[in-house]
């Protein structure tokens, strides 16, 4: 059950797209005596942004930084950082002047719905300011934003401790992003339901795309869609299920069934288990069955089929690779997670990274089915 509905700012919230925009190639354009190319100065442009987004220096401290290392004329360089600076403050100001009310609504209905709300923002010394202006700002119960926090996305500490002083497990958040820094990963990796806005796509332009549209991830097309899936995501998550509920489940989906005993015994010897409930019975679960070394294998994922298409096997899974990179995934571990797709189902598993076989370097997989007489 979702708890805390966390946002990213920028292609989210507000769009850098609207009104001026005020880009590397806009900075280059304007300081015309520069002497190197727009590619030379976007990498040196690019080499500060890590520092900027960070709070090691300020907007005009970075621009400056940027400057000296192409060897611009240090004569000129209080004038050309005041110019760009005062630009960039004059883009920004469309972006927050013209915040869509449709983003303003969201986060007020949220709250209205009694749902925590948070902001995790990759931000330089004067986007920050600008998000602590905005009239988005009094919505947010808790922020992170990297100029003051010192921590950048996909930095999973970020999302950590936004969860702690929300006061929700990952697994109660929904993150909603555009995609840029791998947050999307990041939150999944994390355990949070992430999901990718697309609303502010139609007005971007290349080089300054943040990211593709991942098919892994569920699609927001309008700021309304946020709060309809965190009202989908209307279920209690559970870590056991009863033998007998278990072969309930695999009955629905046609599977076949095996003693209660035996049932019991591959329960209790699952690595990871994950049950949803809703109303006290089970809608849908997983389990994971791990030798604790190189051998991972997803040994269930069942949805009833008068819950399905809403979205929870895309849940189960998120939850399966988070446990997955959280506690199999040790430091410097690499490992092999194995699955049999239900015919039809290759392209669901697809989403999460698994191939189909055969391919050029490994055989088709195989298995047998044994019954003792």
């Amino acid at each position: 059950m979702v708890k805390a509905v966390i946002f990213d700012m920028f292609e989210t919230l507000v769009t850098l797209f609207e009104g001026r925009t005020y880009f590397s190639e806009n900075i280059r354009e304007d300081l015309a005596d520069v002497g190197v190319s727009l590619e030379d100065f976007r990498d040196a442009w690019h080499a500060t942004e890590v520092g900027r987004s960070l709070g090691e220096y300020s907007m005009a401290e970075g621009l400056a930084k940027t400057l000296r290392m192409i060897g611009y004329d240090e004569a000129k360089l209080p004038e050309a950082v005041e110019m760009v600076t005062r630009k960039r403050r004059e883009a920004l100001g469309d972006t927050f002047a013209n915040i869509p009310e449709a983003s303003v609504k969201l986060l007020r209905d949220l709250h209205e719905n009694g749902y925590k709300v948070g902001l995790i923002s990759n931000c330089f010394s004067d986007e920050c300011e600008m998000i602590k202006g905005s009239v988005l700002f009094p919505y947010f119960d808790a922020t992170r934003m990297s100029y003051e926090c010192g921590i950048i996305k996909p930095s999973p500490e970020i999302f950590k401790s936004i969860c702690e002083e929300l006061g929700a497990a990952p697994q109660e958040c929904l993150y909603v992003g555009d995609g840029g820094s791998k947050e999307l990963f990041a939150a999944r990796a994390m355990g949070m339901t992430a999901v990718q806005a697309l609303w502010f796509r139609p007005g971007m332009f290349e080089p300054h795309v943040p990211s593709p549209v991942f098919p892994e991830f569920a699609h927001m097309e309008t700021q309304a869609d946020v709060l309809t899936e965190a009202r989908r995501i209307n279920y209690e998550v559970t870590d056991s299920i009863t033998p007998e509920e278990y072969m309930e489940m695999r009955r629905l989906v046609g599977w076949s069934e095996f003693p209660l005993e035996q049932a019991a015994e591959g329960l209790k010897h699952s690595a990871y288990l994950c049950c949803f409930r809703r109303g006290g019975k089970p809608i849908a679960m997983t389990r994971v069955i791990w030798d604790c070394g190189y051998v991972v294998y997803l040994a269930d994922v069942i949805v009833r089929p008068d819950c399905q298409a809403n979205g929870l096997g895309r849940d189960l899974m998120n939850r399966v690779m988070a446990f997955i990179h959280g506690t199999v995934l040790k430091p410097g571990y690499r490992v092999m997670v194995s699955l049999q797709a239900a015919k039809g189902k290759e392209e669901f598993y697809e989403r999460f990274g698994f191939a189909p076989r055969p391919t050029d370097e490994h055989g088709c997989g195989m298995h047998q089915c044994l019954e003792a007489k």
